[in-house]
């Protein structure tokens, strides 16, 4: 008996499988490109809300920071030196003959001796020593004078410094400041400037202006404190993308790394109000990074303090677990197409092989006798 004998194709065999793995990449890829859309979008939201807590953190700080300023304006030696310094007539030259002294020489000129001394400039001087988060408190009476400090500033007149003129054209009663993070040259140091307007007790004029200079650190600290694995970080930007504050110290009008994207998106946020902001954007090193945005309320009272923090961390970090578990599950399918296609064609080849060759005969048994005689 002949039998024909079953061959593989292995030419088909491997056309096959090369557009086996190839499908099954493809699907893989489409599978793996769908879940990071996902998981960037949760992620996103994630950063998003991130964000918008540590923005209300710093609006939260200060608001409370104006309050306290507020209510040291209240005081009333404060109102009383102030008072008493703007009812005193001195003409605009004499004034400026006296900041020149004062900043030529960097003394207190002979006719303003008591500066210092008096019960305003003392009471200022024992808040800065109670708080040292205030690195300098003074008093400026209506004229722009200076009336009483916590130290040395650096120039008497005020008259032509932007926090005075801010809070003087708030109206009768002028209207409280809060300026950006700045240097401060007579504090010497990165600070928050709040000017607030001193009204005298028995009437609501306006006698003076009071302006606080603020450390910046409890902002600073309030930024750094978000750490976000090992590439995940917060910072205090402007809605032109010009940084305020980064995670490590203030710095001077450098640019946020996405400050073009940040902008396009602040702008279609404000054409369509949506959920958290978020998008992906590439660092100067080439490095992708998903960035979260909250918005600082303290423009609706501030209108000029447009702030914004940007959370952002890398996506390399991001999807790293869900990647590793992605990869793994695809080596694991990968292993086990190869292990099936295996066993199949060992048992293609097993099942193709010829059977035996010889010849079975069946053997002829000899007649077998019954009782009866008769055969069976």
């Amino acid at each position: 008996m002949s039998h024909a004998r079953l061959r593989i194709n292995y030419r088909v065999f491997t056309v096959f499988l090369v557009v086996g793995f190839v499908m099954l990449a493809s699907a893989a890829a489409v599978v793996l490109g769908g879940g990071q859309a996902r998981l960037r979008a949760s992620f996103g939201d994630h950063l998003g809300n991130v964000a918008d807590q540590t923005a209300a953190n710093v609006d939260s700080y200060v608001f409370r920071r104006a309050i306290e300023t507020a209510i040291l304006a209240a005081v009333p030696e404060v109102r009383r030196g102030a008072a008493a310094a703007s009812a005193t007539a001195s003409g605009p030259a004499l004034t400026r003959q006296q900041d020149e002294e004062w900043q030529r020489t960097r003394k207190v000129p002979a006719a303003l001796a008591g500066l210092f001394t008096n019960e305003a400039s003392r009471f200022l001087s024992e808040v800065t020593r109670n708080d040292p988060t205030y690195r300098e408190l003074l008093l400026a009476d209506r004229h722009g004078r200076l009336v009483a400090a916590s130290a040395m500033t650096s120039d008497y007149n005020q008259a032509d410094e932007e926090w005075f003129t801010r809070t003087i054209q708030g109206g009768a009663s002028g209207r409280m400041q809060v300026g950006g993070v700045t240097w401060d040259e007579s504090a010497g140091t990165w600070a928050l400037e709040i000017s607030v307007p001193v009204e005298e007790a028995a009437a609501s004029g306006l006698v003076g202006v009071l302006k606080a200079v603020v450390d910046v650190r409890e902002i600073v600290a309030t930024v750094a404190a978000v750490r976000l694995g090992a590439t995940g970080d917060a910072t205090l930007v402007e809605d032109d993308g010009a940084m305020v504050l980064s995670a490590a110290r203030p710095v001077a009008r450098a640019q946020f790394f996405a400050a073009d994207l940040l902008r396009e998106r602040l702008q279609a946020a404000t054409r369509e109000p949506q959920g958290p902001i978020h998008f992906a954007a590439s660092t100067a090193d080439g490095e992708p990074r998903l960035v979260g945005v909250g918005l600082s309320q303290l423009r609706a009272s501030y209108p000029h303090l447009k702030w914004i923090v940007a959370v952002s961390q890398a996506e390399s970090e991001l999807f790293a677990p869900v990647r590793y578990q992605l990869w793994s599950l695809l080596a694991v399918l990968g292993l086990m197409a190869i292990a099936v296609l295996g066993l199949a064609l060992w048992f293609s080849l097993r099942l193709a092989a010829p059977g035996p060759v010889e010849d079975l005969h069946l053997v002829e048994h000899p007649k077998v006798e019954t009782i009866d005689d008769e055969s069976v």
